[in-house]
């Protein structure tokens, strides 16, 4: 035998390889039913795919029931926010106004987890949930309402917003009388817009 060569022991064919659990080293064993005990079971085939392992296609792309991406979620998301919306739009009073709103931020924060999706889609779900918080409990306005109704419904049918055109949104939001800058941000901006014309 040369140094180049190697030799690889062949299982029997009576036997077949399993994996025990999903980091152990594969042994030989007789064949079981791999079914209802989790096994793995490890084809034998020739060449360079020896010892493959067969998966199931279930297994390998394995997801909980009811999980979804969260593109799926912030779609689902946005329809609820932008319902929201809609209810406090066509509310008669201000209680239910008030309670429509309310639902609308309650499902701000879960929007702000998925703001990964883009930059344009995170600044106009952190300038919602500012320009709720700097209302500090007061009900927006039926103008406020349409206009933050607009924005949502608009952010949910283009979520790949660049920043860009989030940034206009958010002026809409703006221009319809809503802060949408954190108050120490604010303070900040006053502090230094007073400097320059000092």
């Amino acid at each position: 035998m040369s140094d180049t060569e190697t030799s690889v022991s062949v299982p029997r064919k009576s036997n077949i390889l399993v994996f025990h659990d999903e980091t152990a080293t594969p042994t030989a064993g007789p064949d079981k039913s791999t079914q209802s005990s989790g096994l793995t079971r490890l084809a034998q085939t020739r060449g360079t795919n020896a010892l493959v392992v067969s998966m199931d296609i279930a297994r390998l792309y394995d997801a909980p029931v009811g999980d979804s991406s969260n593109i799926v979620r912030a779609i689902e998301l946005l329809k609820e926010v932008a319902e929201h919306f809609s209810d406090a739009r066509k509310a008669n009073d201000l209680i239910d106004t008030d309670r429509s709103l309310q639902r609308a931020q309650k499902a701000l924060p879960k929007l702000f987890a998925l703001r990964s999706i883009g930059d344009g889609f995170g600044v106009i779900v952190n300038s919602l949930y500012v320009a709720f918080t700097n209302l500090h409990g007061k009900a927006m306005n039926k103008a406020q309402i349409e206009v933050a109704w607009r924005v949502v419904r608009d952010l949910r049918n283009r979520l790949a917003l660049s920043l860009e055109q989030g940034i206009q949104l958010v002026e809409e939001l703006e221009e319809s009388g809503l802060e949408v800058d954190p108050p120490e941000l604010a303070g900040l901006l006053d502090d230094s817009e007073s400097t320059e014309h000092d």
